[in-house]
């Protein structure tokens, strides 16, 4: 049986990760370090399945992709969001390896072990890396945090359960009652 060890003496690049291949342990390369991270509960599954067939049901122009899939956003840095919507217009991001530029939006759903990597590492590394749109899922909270680079990473639009309907600021399609994911 192999097993993975991880240096952490290191500063990890998008070469040693690729030096990986496809191995069972899910791992985010984060500005230069290899975080390894455990399966996602049942919740945090079921609300990515609900989120998926919202933005299916949206007849969004483009591919949404679910986890795992690498976001290769520098050379310290892949990402494995939860939800990944790339438009048509960003198509020639999407490459054999997984996508190699900026998407339209981005959805990482809360749990325990990743809360403060996604409200702030992954937070600011995706408005540094013109992701139009970033959503924290907060299940915990049953809330949806919106993010832009033209707001910034400290201003988000803040959805909560029973407060009416969640609009996408980039896919104008895209609109939903949170009582269908929580």
């Amino acid at each position: 049986m192999n097993t993975l060890v991880i240096d952490k003496t290191k500063d990890w690049t998008v070469e040693d990760f690729l030096l990986l291949g496809e191995i069972k342990t899910p791992c985010q390369l984060i500005n230069g370090e290899l975080i390894t991270s455990p399966a996602p509960s049942p919740l945090h599954q079921r609300v990515l399945q609900k989120l998926f067939k919202v933005f299916d049901k949206a007849n969004l122009p483009g591919e949404t992709f679910f986890a795992r899939i690498d976001l290769y956003i520098s050379k310290k840095n892949v990402f494995q969001p939860d939800l990944v919507y790339l438009s048509d217009k960003n198509k020639e991001n999407l490459t054999i390896r997984g996508i190699e530029g900026p998407a339209d939006l981005i959805v990482e759903i809360i749990s325990p072990s990743n809360g403060y990597t996604d409200r702030n590492q992954k937070k600011n590394t995706y408005i540094a890396f013109c992701i139009h749109e970033y959503w924290i899922v907060d299940p915990a909270n049953e809330t949806i945090e919106v993010y832009t680079p033209e707001a910034g990473s400290d201003v988000p639009i803040i959805y909560l359960v029973g407060s009416g309907i969640v609009k996408s600021i980039t896919l104008e399609t895209l609109t939903f009652d949170l009582k269908e994911i929580f």
